[in-house]
């Protein structure tokens, strides 16, 4: 495990911009869950549960379809 966390970060330009780029799009999604929590008091427990134990692969496609309104 000791080489794995430094080939994520620095093995190669392309893995670092990807490992960069979830960690960005992780914590926006982070910060705006907090807010939607505060403003619109929505429960965010399942959300946060999911971001951190599996990966924002899994939350966001959860919040996605849990506030999805069928417009039927």
């Amino acid at each position: 495990m000791t080489g794995f966390w430094n080939d994520i970060f620095f093995g190669s330009s392309p893995v670092s911009m990807i490992v960069m780029d979830l960690t960005v799009a992780a914590s926006t999604f982070l910060i705006y869950l907090i807010y939607q929590a505060r403003y619109n008091k929505l429960n965010i427990t399942k959300y946060i549960i999911c971001l951190f134990l599996v990966g924002f692969s899994l939350a966001f496609p959860l919040y996605l379809y849990d506030t999805h309104e069928n417009k039927k």
